[in-house]
């Protein structure tokens, strides 16, 4: 499996610091794990192998830790991973389009919420299992639950709440009503989410 990790920027923090330890993590999910690692573009090469650093937690250290931080676009990397492991980032939402397991790793929840302000509790209401450390994340990512039955509830609560304009034609349907001034009886119809079919996952498009 491939997992996404794209962690978020943090305005409290002058330069990224590492929030996991990205070879021990790989260890740790087994042979079978390749962590895809994209960092804010406020910063590209936060994840960049730099022998000369001190912070053995950064990518390139690790034959399954891979920096894809400057890969674009970054659909190309959503759609090449199994899951997304996050922290505050809106990635959360375009790729809660795909119907795929995401884990949220937050890990400095309160500081991040006093210091940045949100719109809203995203632990209260994730897309997914909740885990407020690497030990925490480590037994989401081995023992199931990333995808489970409750995560899967979890998911799909997540995407009625902000995905049920995003049929692919939402862009569309706000220039036409906005800007061209058309009533909405002439725009097209919102797809159901249960009428959507999520562009297949690598394990299905490998079969």
């Amino acid at each position: 499996r491939a997992l996404l990790y794209a962690p978020t920027h943090r305005d409290h923090e002058a330069r990224p610091r590492p929030r996991l330890d990205l070879p021990r993590l790989a260890e740790d999910l087994g042979e079978d794990t390749v962590l895809l690692v994209r960092g804010h573009y406020f910063h590209p090469d936060a994840f960049h192998p730099d022998a000369s650093r001190a912070e053995p937690a950064w990518a390139g250290r690790h034959p399954r830790v891979l920096d894809v931080t400057g890969w674009d676009p970054v659909e190309d990397l959503a759609l090449a991973a199994d899951a997304l492991v996050t922290d505050y980032s809106s990635i959360m939402f375009d790729y809660a389009n795909l119907d795929r397991p995401i884990v949220l790793l937050a890990d400095d929840w309160e500081t991040y919420r006093a210091v940045r302000g949100v719109y809203f509790d995203v632990t209260a209401e994730p897309p997914g299992p909740v885990a407020r450390s690497q030990a925490e994340l480590t037994e989401v990512l081995t023992d199931g639950s990333w995808r489970d039955e409750a995560a899967g509830k979890l998911r799909h609560d997540f995407r009625l709440r902000f995905c049920a304009f995003d049929d692919g034609r939402a862009a569309e349907r706000v220039v036409r009503r906005v800007f061209l001034g058309e009533g909405e009886e002439s725009l097209p119809p919102v797809l159901p989410l249960e009428r959507r079919t999520p562009a297949p996952t690598p394990e299905e498009a490998g079969r």
